[in-house]
């Protein structure tokens, strides 16, 4: 791969990149939604990445190429505009305009931009973008850049120079995940586990399943949902709480009557999210992969039926899965509205899983779903390719 890349930057730039980062996208096994509501989440890093190559100028120009796109972007570091043609060079210049702000020194640069991350399926691309080329320029220009700073960096350009109010799950996943370990992370303080993942030894494989179905509605809807959870939060404070982690099912029943069903239905799913995820992360402890099935598939009826973020082609997942002898679990991650799901499948048996998929997904006239086998991989690494150079 590093050589392929390379020769892909010279034949562009006519000369030699000298750094090479890398970032993972993510799978969500089980906490949807919570993030941005402070509560708890339990991602895992792909083995699927976003590939950043670089080179230092001498000017204040950055020049990008995004080889999946087959489309150039340059910009001035002393000027630094959204691009209304090409969006995913947005994902790069807000991470060149926070490293500014923040009074990091940088110069101009030559890049390129790979991945393997199947784009708009909820599988976070967009993160794996920024965290690869935060990772690259802090290796470029030496930065003094820890790693929970690098993922709030990240994090703040999507928020206010792309425009996207996600929260911090998908860019602390990208920087701190590891190899078949998922991490436990409480987004209110940052604190984190990694939680191994037993797959192989229980002959279980992951399953990405992207519908096909593009999420047009996710940015609108997904702004609406953070109102409707914030809305019923504010409900809640009245009575000394201070946020969802502090809330149990008890409570919420109390406070039922001074919201309307919207709001708690919003609550609902968030309280038992949370708890679903504590769950969860016991059962992996436990090696107890059985209940974490059961867990998944509970976690989509509540997406589904109170936080109502799923879709016809979402369901199929989930529908097959229940009654797929080989099946253990499953359920949409991601926004909703669209993209992707997951499934614990017996390994053996996956081809027979995505046959029926792709049958059932075929008899009801839905678009043909794209299934990816994959593992869990490593969080986002840089290193010099002119090692003499990055001493």
């Amino acid at each position: 791969m590093e050589k392929s890349l390379s020769r892909s930057f010279k034949e562009i730039y006519q000369t030699r990149p000298e750094v090479l980062s890398f970032a993972p996208g993510r799978v969500n096994v089980i906490g949807e939604h919570t993030d941005y509501n402070l509560g708890y989440v339990l991602p895992a890093a792909l083995n699927l990445r976003n590939y950043f190559v670089a080179s230092r100028r001498k000017d204040e120009k950055v020049f990008l190429w995004a080889e999946n796109f087959k489309q150039k972007e340059e910009f001035s570091i002393e000027r630094i505009s959204f691009s209304e043609k090409n969006r995913w060079a947005n994902y790069i210049k807000g991470i060149f305009w926070v490293l500014e702000k923040e009074g990091y020194g940088l110069q101009g640069i030559d890049a390129f931009i790979w991945g393997d991350i199947p784009l708009d399926a909820g599988l976070s691309s967009s993160a794996a973008l920024e965290v690869s080329v935060i990772h690259g320029l802090k290796a470029l220009f030496k930065l003094e850049l820890t790693p929970k700073k690098m993922a709030r960096l990240a994090q703040k350009a999507e928020n206010d120079f792309v425009g996207v109010k996600c929260g911090l799950m998908d860019q602390f996943i990208s920087v701190l995940g590891e190899e078949n370990k998922a991490l436990f992370l409480d987004c209110e303080t940052l604190r984190y586990e990694l939680i191994p993942l037993y797959l192989e030894k229980a002959a279980l494989g992951i399953v990405i399943y992207d519908s096909g179905v593009r999420r047009e509605l996710a940015s609108s809807e997904y702004n609406k949902r953070r109102i409707e959870a914030s809305s019923a939060l504010d409900v809640l404070k009245k009575y000394g709480i201070k946020g969802y982690k502090d809330v149990d099912f008890k409570m919420l029943e109390e406070r039922r009557k001074e919201m309307d069903e919207v709001l708690y239905k919003r609550a609902k799913h968030i309280v038992s999210e949370n708890e679903r995820v504590r769950e969860a992360v016991e059962a992996l402890r436990n090696n107890n992969l059985s209940l974490l099935g059961e867990i998944l598939f509970h976690s989509h009826e509540s997406l589904r039926d109170d936080y109502e973020v799923s879709c016809p082609e979402l369901d199929l997942l989930y529908e097959v899965a229940k009654e797929f002898s080989g099946s253990v679990g499953a359920r949409l991650t991601g926004a909703g509205f669209g993209g992707s799901g997951l499934a614990l499948v017996e390994k053996k048996k996956i081809p027979t899983f995505k046959e029926r998929i792709f049958k059932e997904a075929k008899d009801r006239g839905y678009i043909q779903p794209k299934l990816y086998e994959i593992e869990i991989g490593e969080g986002a690494k840089a290193y010099w390719l002119d090692k003499k150079e990055g001493k």
